[in-house]
C-alpha cells in the first residue's frame, strides 16, 4: 500500500509569502492534513528464488461451455523465466492435467467421465507472495453435463508439469528425462479407491519414486496411490498395444507384418479383433512385462508387486479369462519362449500343449465361458489352487522365505603352509530335520593382492577335472563316464546323508605352491559353499523336486601370515555390489538362471567361477569376468547370436526385443548405485583388479561386425568397456566398435587373447604398478599400464551424476 500525506496547503502559503511579502520570521509550520485514501494494491513481484518444481491444484470451475483449472507452479521463476510469464507454458516439457470421476459401487475410474484440459493454458497471476506463478487450463471439448467434477461426490484432478529432458530417451517407449517434474491431485468429495498392488513393488526395480516413462507418478500427494494411473487406464480404455499378444501368441505372423515408417509393425484388422483388450492397469503391466520386456523373474511371482494382497488378486471372482491372458498366449504358435509364461491351449503340437488339457478346454469358447461352473470348491483347482502367488524355489507354503531361515556359515578355516593344505569348517541350520544337502564347494586363488582370482577353481586340468571345485557325483562335461572331482579338494561327509548340516573340506594347493607366498602372487583365498536343497529337503534335488534359495556362504582366508579367516569388512572386494540390491529385482538371484544354490552366496560366489582367466562363453567380445559379463546382460547383450537361426523369423524377432529392452531404472546403465554400493563404480584401480581376457566375435551372416578377435584388456577396458561394447554389439556398430578398442589400446593394452599372453601381461604389469614380483619375462609387445584414469577420474561419478540430475527431481 501506498498513503500519500496532504501537506501542500502549508507549503502553498509560505511560497505565497516568500514571493509577495516583506522578509519577516518564518512563521510555524502549519498541522498536517488528513490522510488521503489508500491506492489499489500493485501487482506482487516475481521471487527469484528457484529450486525444485511443486504444483499445486487450486480448484476447478465449471460453466455452462467449458470446465476452467486454476493451478499454481512454484517456484514462480520456473514458470515465468527472466519475470516473463509465456500463456502457453513453452518451458514445460509436460503439463497434462486430467479430471476423473471415481465409481464406488463398481470401483473403478470411467472413461465417459475423464476429460482433459487441454484447451490452452493463460498465466493469471503472480501469488503468494511472489513465490507462485498461477495459470488456467480449460477443456477443449466442451462441458460434460453428467460429470462436473466440482460438484461431484467423488472425483477426481491430476496433473503435472515437468522441465526441460536432461538425458537422452530410449528409441522405444515413451520416456522422457526431465531435470524436474513436479505432480498433484485434488479430491471433490472421497475417492475409496484401493489398489491391489504396492508401489513398492514397482519401486523394486524401477527405483523411487516409481515414476512410468520417467515422469508420470504412481504416488501423487492428495491421490490414493495408482489413482494418478487411473486417469488414464480406466476401467473402459480401449487398448491400443495389441501387439504384445501378438508377439507372444503368432510370433511368425508377427515378424511378416509390414512396418510403418518407424519401423513399427502395422497389425491386421483381423489381429486387432482377435487381441482387443482393455487398456485397465492389470493388462497393460501384465502384457508388458510378461510379453515384451526382459522381466528379470517369473511372473508367477505375484507377491513381488501384491505382497500382502494375494487374496485379493487371487480371489475366485478375478479367475477369468481376461486375467490368465493378461500374462499367457492362448495358443503360442511355433512354440513358446521359455523365459516367459506358457500357452493356455498350445499349438496342438506335444512340444507346446499348453497348460489347459486339450480334452475339456479345447472346445470352449472361452470368452464366454465361466471359469467358475468347473472351477470351485469341491470341484476343478481354484484360482488360488493353480496360482499360489509366489516362486516355489524361492517361498514356502506360509510365504516364508527358504533363505530367511535356512543358512551357511563358516565357522573355521586354516592353512598349512608346509604342506599347502587348507582345512574349512563348514555349518548348515534352519534345516528340516533328515534333509538331504548336495553343495558344491569352490575354491579360487586371488592374485596380486586384488579381487580378481589367477586361479579359478572351477576351471579344469588336462585330465578334465576341476582345478578346487567339488559337487558329489559331478561328471566332465568332455567325457561324463568320468568324475570332474578330484583329490585336490575333498569333502566329508563326501555324500548326501539325511541329517549331515556339517562338513569338514581339505583342499591341497601344492599345484600351485611357485605362485604363493608373501612376495609372491597369491596370498589369499575364496571359499564358496553352496548348498543345492529340495523343496521336500528329505529328498535330493530332482526333476519333481525342484531346488530351492537357501543361503550359502563365502569366506576369505589368508595364506600368508595369520593364515586365518580374514573378516568380510577387511577382505577387499565384498562390498562392491550389495546381493541384496540385486536381489530387489531378482527375488533371489540364480532362481531363473543356472540354479538357486549358485546365487546363494552372492556376487563373490559368482565370481569364483565367472573369473578373469576367460573370455565370455555365451557373450562374444566380454571377458568371463563378473563385471564384464553383469554390465553386458544388463545392456541387453544377447547370448550367443552365433547359435540363432536367422531363417526363422521367430528366433530373429526374440533377439530383436531382447536387444531393444531397456534397464528397469529406464535411464539405461547410468544408475551405478542400483547394484553397487557408494562409491566403488570408478575407474577400477590396477592395483586392486586384473587384466582379463576377451572372447572374440562370433560368426554372424550378414552384419557388420566380424572377425573381431580375442583380446587380453586392462581392467578398466574390461569393466566400464563392457557397456559401452555392448551398446554398440547390439546396434552393430562395427566401425565405432572399432574405434573404441583402438582407442583401449592407445591408452592401454590390446594384445591377442591367448592364456600365454594373459598370464605375461599379467606379471608384467602388475610389476610395473609396484604389487608383484619383478618381471622376468618376455614382454608382450603392446601391454602397457592403462591410463583411462588420467583422463576420467570420476568416470562413475559423473554417470551417476547423469542418472541423480534427472532421479533427484522427481
Amino acid at each position: 500500500m501506498q498513503r500519500w500525506m496532504n501537506k501542500y496547503g502549508a507549503l502553498l502559503f509560505a511560497g505565497v509569502l516568500a514571493v509577495t511579502g516583506c522578509q519577516g520570521e518564518k512563521g510555524a509550520n502549519g498541522v498536517n492534513g488528513t490522510d488521503g485514501t489508500d491506492g489499489t494494491n500493485g501487482q506482487d513481484g516475481m521471487s527469484a528464488v528457484t529450486g525444485k518444481l511443486k504444483l499445486v491444484i487450486d480448484g476447478v470451475q465449471t460453466t455452462a461451455t467449458a470446465s476452467t483449472l486454476t493451478f499454481t507452479i512454484y517456484p514462480a521463476a520456473a514458470a515465468c523465466p527472466g519475470g516473463t510469464c509465456d500463456d502457453a507454458l513453452g518451458m514445460m516439457t509436460q503439463k497434462v492435467f486430467y479430471a476423473s470421476e471415481y465409481d464406488a459401487a463398481t470401483k473403478t475410474f470411467t472413461t465417459a467421465h475423464t476429460f482433459q484440459f487441454n484447451g490452452g493454458f493463460k498465466f493469471k497471476a503472480i501469488v503468494d507472495g511472489g513465490k507462485g506463478a498461477q495459470f488456467t487450463a480449460v477443456t477443449k471439448a466442451g462441458v460434460n453435463p453428467n460429470f462436473v467434477p466440482e460438484t461431484s461426490q467423488s472425483a477426481m484432478i491430476y496433473g503435472y508439469i515437468a522441465d526441460a529432458n536432461v538425458l537422452a530417451a530410449p528409441a522405444t517407449g515413451h520416456y522422457a528425462f526431465p531435470d524436474n517434474v513436479a505432480s498433484a491431485g485434488k479430491v471433490y468429495g472421497t475417492i475409496d479407491y484401493e489398489s491391489s498392488a504396492n508401489v513398492t513393488g514397482c519401486e523394486k526395480c524401477h527405483g523411487k519414486p516409481y515414476s512410468k516413462h520417467g515422469y508420470r507418478q504412481a504416488t501423487v500427494v492428495g491421490l490414493p496411490v495408482f489413482a494418478s494411473c487411473k486417469a488414464c487406464h480406466t476401467g473402459q480404455r480401449v487398448g491400443s498395444d495389441m501387439n504384445w499378444q501378438v508377439i507372444v501368441d503368432d510370433p511368425a505372423a508377427y515378424a511378416a507384418l509390414p512396418k510403418d515408417a518407424k519401423g513399427a509393425p502395422i497389425l491386421t484388422d483381423a489381429m486387432k479383433t482377435t487381441y482387443a483388450y482393455t487398456a485397465n492397469v492389470m493388462n497393460d503391466t501384465h502384457m508388458s512385462h510378461a510379453m515384451e520386456f526382459n522381466f528379470p523373474q517369473s511372473m508367477a511371482n505375484c507377491v513381488t508387486c501384491h505382497d500382502g494382497k494375494l487374496d485379493v488378486i487371487l480371489a475366485d471372482a478375478n479367475f477369468k479369462i481376461s486375467t490368465c491372458k493378461s500374462c499367457h498366449p492362448v495358443n503360442g504358435k511355433g512354440g513358446t519362449d521359455s523365459k516367459r509364461a506358457p500357452a493356455l491351449l498350445g499349438d496342438g503340437t506335444t512340444t507346446n500343449p499348453g497348460i489347459m488339457p486339450a480334452a475339456i478346454h479345447g472346445s470352449m469358447n472361452l470368452a464366454t465361458t465361466d471359469c467358475l461352473t468347473c472351477h470351485k470348491a469341491g470341484g476343478a483347482r481354484t484360482f488360488k489352487q493353480i496360482h499360489s502367488g509366489r516362486t516355489a524355489a524361492i517361498y514356502d507354503d506360509s510365504g516364508a522365505r527358504f533363505a530367511d531361515a535356512v543358512k551357511t556359515t563358516i565357522d573355521a578355516a586354516s592353512y598349512d603352509p608346509a604342506t599347502y593344505k587348507l582345512t574349512v569348517d563348514i555349518k548348515m541350520t534352519g534345516l528340516a530335520a533328515n534333509a538331504l544337502v548336495k553343495p558344491t564347494l569352490v575354491v579360487s586363488l586371488y592374485g596380486y593382492g586384488t579381487k580378481d582370482f589367477v586361479v579359478s577353481g572351477h576351471s579344469t586340468q588336462a585330465d578334465g577335472t576341476t582345478n578346487l571345485e567339488y559337487t558329489y557325483g559331478a561328471m566332465q562335461r568332455a567325457n561324463p563316464t568320468l568324475s570332474s572331482n578330484s583329490a585336490r579338494l575333498t569333502l566329508s561327509p563326501d555324500a548326501p546323508t539325511a541329517g549331515t548340516t556339517s562338513w569338514t573340506a581339505v583342499a591341497d594347493l601344492s599345484l600351485w605352491a611357485a605362485k604363493i607366498g608373501a612376495d609372491k602372487q597369491v596370498q589369499r583365498v575364496e571359499i564358496a559353499f553352496l548348498p543345492s536343497v529340495g523343496r521336500d529337503q528329505t529328498a535330493l534335488v530332482s526333476a519333481t523336486n525342484p531346488a530351492v534359495a537357501v543361503t550359502g556362504k563365502t569366506a576369505t582366508l589368508d595364506l600368508v601370515g595369520s593364515t586365518t579367516l580374514v573378516a568380510d569388512a577387511s577382505a577387499y572386494g565384498k562390498n562392491i555390489v550389495d546381493p541384496a540390491k540385486c536381489n530387489a529385482c531378482h527375488d533371489a538371484l540364480g532362481t531363473t538362471f543356472h540354479g538357486p544354490n549358485y546365487g546363494s552366496a552372492g556376487v563373490v560366489a559368482c565370481r569364483t567361477c565367472h573369473t578373469v582367466q576367460s573370455g565370455g562363453s555365451h557373450l562374444e567380445m566380454q571377458s568371463r569376468s563378473i563385471d564384464s559379463y553383469i554390465h553386458a546382460i544388463h545392456s541387453m547383450q544377447a547370448f550367443d547370436p552365433g547359435d540363432i537361426n536367422y531363417a526363422d523369423p521367430i528366433a530373429v524377432l526374440r533377439h530383436e526385443l531382447h536387444v531393444e529392452g531397456n534397464y528397469p531404472n529406464f535411464a539405461g546403465t547410468l544408475n551405478c548405485n542400483s547394484c553397487h554400493s557408494s562409491g566403488t563404480y570408478e575407474v577400477p584401480d590396477q592395483t586392486r583388479s586384473l587384466p582379463s581376457l576377451l572372447s572374440g566375435s562370433d560368426p554372424v551372416a550378414n552384419r557388420n561386425i566380424q572377425n573381431v578377435p580375442s583380446y587380453v584388456v586392462g581392467p578398466a577396458s574390461r569393466a566400464c568397456g563392457s557397456c559401452h561394447r555392448a551398446k554398440l554389439i547390439n546396434e552393430d556398430d562395427a566401425g565405432t566398435l572399432a574405434a573404441f578398442n583402438q582407442h583401449t589400446a592407445m591408452f592401454g593394452t590390446l594384445v591377442a587373447g591367448t592364456s600365454a599372453n594373459l598370464d605375461a601381461v599379467t606379471q608384467d604389469i602388475m610389476s610395473q604398478i609396484g604389487v608383484g614380483p619383478a618381471f622376468t619375462g618376455t614382454a608382450v609387445a603392446g601391454a602397457q599400464v592403462e591410463s583411462c584414469v588420467v583422463c576420467h577420474p570420476n568416470a562413475g561419478t559423473d554417470h551417476q551424476a547423469a542418472f541423480d540430475r534427472w532421479a533427484d527431481g522427481l
